[in-house]
């Protein structure tokens, strides 16, 4: 999600004290068990990897690989630091924008049964006073919501947004209510001119997607994603219950070098944007049922997906999706997605030139600075530094 300006809202103490005694979401967290993984030549690096990272300050994480050896999963650290419960392969975390992956999955899904054409304008299926107010709206398509070339105002951007989150840190949002947050800014760029990360368009992916439909985007999600592929341990919030083996998510929330559970507080989950909660076997299964077996979406969908536009001189955005060099001089790349929240991050990735994956689950906040971005992000760089040898 990218929640850059959070740290500075979030650390207003009194704003959070006046809600502890809300009912939380996201209770104490149970152990969950597994069987070992099998043997892998690079098992002891991997793991190394990880705790190393733990032992720099991320409180829990688990990584699945597969590669020409085959498959190897593994964990480190804590699912919650409060209960004294190790987190485990089969714990389960919210998975940021890795969402925004499944949800474009979806969409493509909609449009090989004709559902859904992704050059149709928001402006078709929205109403004008649904759009009113928000710049670029009246112009763009689905397909610029997806590929995040619409110049829409970032709602997680906003201060007065975080601020309500703070107030009410257990509300389920609408996108209704979301959008008034964006109402009133400023286009970032004049539409398909440029490429810019924005939560704001996959909320408005998903009003669109009920109102071409006629059914609400979390039971598509379920039906054309989650269900066929056999995700068992993968939910959507705010539209369901979490398990008892949820982890719970921390942040340096007060920028003091300490961490703090940061858990149940809600920022915008369950439209669109963010809110799927899954552990790393269940997003083996959506790997490879979407890039390996096919079994989702036909070759010709997914080459639709993979139209790149550069973002930056190492990221190309396609549409729901990342693709990132793995090297200055490197023809070859990774295809995927990463997440992040408040209290969580993920890494989803696969290497189309070998059909390598990585699949990270962190339940640390790395979208914003704090003392241990530079840990996860040099884990991930270690990861796939590894992963290329």
């Amino acid at each position: 999600m990218r929640l850059n300006k959070i740290v500075l809202f979030l650390s207003v103490f009194t704003l959070i004290t006046l809600n502890a005694c809300r009912k939380a979401e996201t209770n104490a967290s149970t152990a969950c068990t597994v069987e070992a993984p099998q043997s892998h030549p690079k098992s002891v690096a991997f793991q190394s990897l990880m705790d190393e990272a733990t032992k720099a300050g991320l409180p829990g994480m688990s990584l699945l690989i597969a590669d020409s050896n085959g498959v190897w999963y593994g964990a480190s650290g804590m699912a919650d630091i409060e209960s004294n419960i190790a987190y485990q392969p089969c714990s389960v975390q919210k998975l940021g924008s890795i969402t925004k992956m499944m949800m474009a999955v979806m969409v493509m899904k909609l449009v090989e049964e004709g559902k859904v054409n992704i050059d149709d304008k928001v402006s078709k299926w929205l109403d004008a006073k649904t759009i009113e107010g928000i710049a670029n709206a009246d112009q763009v398509t689905l397909r610029n919501l997806m590929q995040h070339t619409s110049g829409i105002y970032d709602i997680i951007r906003s201060s007065d947004f975080y601020l309500a989150v703070l107030h009410n840190p257990n509300k389920h949002w609408t996108g209704e209510e979301l959008l008034t947050y964006v109402r009133g800014q400023a286009a970032v760029f004049t539409v398909n001119t440029e490429v810019r990360y924005s939560n704001t368009n996959t909320l408005l992916l998903s009003m669109c997607i009920e109102k071409i439909t006629g059914r609400p985007h979390n039971e598509l999600l379920h039906e054309k994603v989650i269900d066929p592929i056999g995700m068992s341990s993968t939910y959507y919030h705010t539209h369901d219950a979490l398990p008892a083996i949820t982890a719970q998510g921390y942040y340096d929330l007060y920028n003091k070098g300490t961490v703090s559970n940061v858990s149940n507080i809600v920022t915008g989950s369950g439209n669109g944007f963010t809110g799927v909660y899954s552990n790393v076997f269940d997003l083996q299964k959506f790997v490879k049922a979407v890039f390996l077996d096919k079994t989702v979406l036909k070759q010709s969908t997914l080459d639709t997906m993979m139209q790149w536009k550069q973002n930056s001189p190492d990221t190309d955005f396609g549409l729901g999706l990342f693709r990132k060099s793995l090297g200055t001089n490197s023809t070859e790349y990774r295809i995927g997605h990463t997440g992040g929240d408040l209290g969580y991050a993920c890494e989803v990735y696969y290497f189309p030139h070998n059909g390598r994956y990585f699949i990270l689950c962190v339940n640390y906040g790395t979208d914003s600075d704090s003392y241990l971005k530079p840990t996860y992000v040099q884990l991930v760089k270690d990861i796939v530094s590894e992963m290329k040898k």
